[in-house]
């Protein structure tokens, strides 16, 4: 789940929607940055990124301070198990787009491999996944590699790039082929759902990127800009994004939200010790109904 204080209540999105806006994302991009053909792969890991999610998020969950589990706050056990379940199921859908999710699941534990040099190195209790996910990678690398399918993705200039990623000292410096791009892709449509979700006044990030374009490379500005006031949706927004990265101006994309009052939490949370009564914490989720958050993105005039 991500959970957002709102002050007297907790805003919930579970991480299939945030990852669902992601895909609205992917499924818009062009604009002012680079699409890539083929593109099939990256939407199958742009929706499918966090899919490993899907059991565990049906139920909010209480820590043992009584207060609603946040992604961002998760201990190796159960997050670890999670993320291998999900890249496991987009492996066997599509190995490129499971390439990519594995690089996405490791790369929250190795710094977005070198994306966000700010962040820790990585914890002893995650080392063994991301050891074990850049392995994955390699195999699946080679198997695309030697494989035979018709929309060939990939060369042998993705293979210096993925030796570059697993260099724990450097990044991939002007890499040829497609691996890195579409990971920062990745990357980018991941922040940019983020940005929309993790707080209730968007957005939560003002610079999302760097991301493809032109040969280059560019960093996506966000900036809300005005409130939309209508009856089929709650929370909206109007933003502009500079450069403006979708083919669709201006593009209107949704996602799903509950919220539930604190006092329900705290009257759930019971034994602080064991966690609380999650089910009726779940009763009160699912019993306080789902709004729709809708937001408009433009361009900057």
């Amino acid at each position: 789940m991500i959970v957002v204080d709102l002050g007297d209540r907790y805003q919930f999105v579970t991480q299939p929607d945030h990852a669902e806006l992601a895909g609205q994302f992917a499924d818009h991009w062009g604009g002012d940055v680079d699409r890539p053909a083929p593109f099939e792969s990256l939407a199958v890991a742009a929706y499918l990124h966090d899919v490993g999610w899907e059991a565990y998020d049906r139920r909010p969950r209480l820590d043992d301070d009584g207060e609603p589990v946040d992604f961002r706050g998760m201990p190796a056990d159960p997050w670890v198990p999670l993320y291998e379940e999900g890249i496991d199921a987009v492996v066997d859908l599509d190995p490129y787009a499971g390439l990519l999710v594995s690089l996405h699941g490791a790369g929250l534990r190795n710094r977005r491999y070198g994306l966000s040099p700010e962040w820790p190195e990585t914890p002893p209790a995650f080392e063994a996944f991301v050891e074990r996910e850049e392995r994955r990678q390699r195999r699946l690398l080679d198997d695309l590699l030697s494989g035979e399918r018709s929309d060939r993705l990939l060369s042998t200039a993705d293979d210096a790039a993925l030796s570059a990623m697993h260099d724990p000292d450097r990044v991939p410096e002007n890499p040829e082929g497609r691996l890195w791009d579409d990971y920062r892709r990745l990357q980018a449509w991941d922040a940019l759902s983020l940005a929309f979700c993790i707080t209730d006044s968007p957005p939560g990030y003002d610079e999302v990127g760097p991301v493809p374009a032109g040969g280059g490379s560019e960093t996506l500005s966000i900036t809300r800009v005005g409130a939309v006031d209508t009856r089929e949706t709650a929370g909206d927004g109007v933003f502009t994004i500079d450069p403006y990265p979708f083919e669709t101006a201006p593009l209107v994309v949704t996602v799903p939200v509950r919220t539930v009052e604190k006092a329900v939490v705290d009257g759930a949370s019971g034994d602080r010790e064991t966690g609380g009564d999650t089910s009726a914490l779940a009763r009160a989720y699912y019993g306080a109904g789902r709004e729709t958050k809708s937001f408009t993105l433009r361009r900057r005039d």
